[in-house]
């Protein structure tokens, strides 16, 4: 148990950083979108910010699943979870997160072939300027081994942890949503 506290708090750090690395590209997408919008109203609108600010988004998305992950803020439906003792709880999230899991590396082992094609026949936003798509395909890629990664460190606490749930509470101080 010892082992995984210490993965836990490593994968808290990386998903804390992940979480900064988003709210920077938000920011950048922010200032992608001022400029384009600024710059079509002058008359000399800058080519390619638009294409550019869809693909820090989708950067964006797929680096931020890991920490809604490990804070289980995703959307789910919870209509077994409030009827459940403890146990059956327990079983209902292993067999989630095994789900989750499987699905998860079949989207993964796409995504990579998918990035490795992407590389190399050089696609890119067809345009006056030529943006390359393989590096959100990589943040794509990233973003879900951290997903895969965080899915499974869950799964091994619902399987070994002899605590399991007991820490269960709506603590809203842990949002990250107030970070960004």
């Amino acid at each position: 148990m010892n082992f995984i506290n210490k993965i836990d708090n490593i994968f808290k750090l990386v998903n804390k950083r992940l979480s900064e690395l988003c709210g920077i590209l938000l920011f950048i997408i922010m200032i992608l979108l001022v400029t384009n919008v600024a710059s079509r109203e002058v008359g000399y609108a800058i080519e390619g910010l638009s294409n550019l600010s869809v693909l820090v988004l989708i950067s964006v998305v797929y680096l931020g699943l890991s920490t809604t992950e490990q804070h289980n803020q995703h959307a789910a439906v919870e209509i077994l979870d409030h009827w459940l003792n403890k146990k059956s709880r327990r079983v209902l999230d292993i067999l989630v997160n095994i789900i989750k899991l499987v699905t998860i590396l079949i989207f993964l082992y796409a995504a990579f072939d998918n990035l490795i094609f992407s590389f190399q026949s050089k696609e890119s936003f067809p345009g006056v300027v030529t943006i390359p798509i393989w590096p959100s395909k990589l943040a794509l890629v990233a973003g879900l081994l951290f997903f895969v990664l965080q899915i499974l460190l869950n799964l091994l606490k619902a399987i070994i942890d002899p605590n399991y749930g007991d820490d269960e509470s709506d603590d809203s101080s842990k949002d990250l949503t107030a970070n960004l």
